[in-house]
């Protein structure tokens, strides 16, 4: 196991094994659902993660475009729509921190256990993000 610090959290986790569980799943949450807003997302996945998120993710053996979650927190303002959502990995907290890390502008992330799926094993845990990102979609996301 590895150990990582984000902002004042530290987690030890184990790349080769959460890599594997993501080998065992078909698709994300994103990809199986059709509702307005993960459409929107799915649109943009590849720019909603800045570059210094993707290389945590990479880092720890997170597949970006298996999400365990993603849904709108928040309504469209000036065309931003904010969402949140996480992503799973094996391992476990060290020292729990009491603040969300800014990874980039508008991008903020942070650990927290987790419980599913089984093929990640009794050691999970979620990296959840929060995040804005353009309403691409023709769909009034109001509606």
């Amino acid at each position: 196991m590895e150990e990582l610090r984000l902002g004042d959290q530290r987690i030890r986790y184990d790349r080769e094994s959460t890599a594997a569980a993501y080998r065992l799943l078909s698709s994300g949450c994103t990809d199986k659902c059709r509702c307005d807003g993960c459409r929107n997302f799915v649109l943009q996945r590849e720019a909603a993660y800045p570059p210094a998120f993707r290389a945590i993710l990479d880092q720890m053996g997170i597949d970006p475009k298996k999400e365990d979650d993603v849904h709108e927190i928040g309504v469209v303002v000036d065309g931003m729509c904010p969402y949140g959502g996480w992503l799973l990995l094996v391992g476990e907290i060290i020292e729990a921190g009491e603040s969300v890390a800014a990874v980039a502008k508008d991008f903020q992330c942070f650990f927290r256990p987790a419980r599913r799926p089984a093929c990640f094993g009794d050691r999970v845990l979620a990296i959840e993000f929060i995040t804005k990102i353009r309403w691409l979609l023709a769909e009034d996301p109001t509606a």
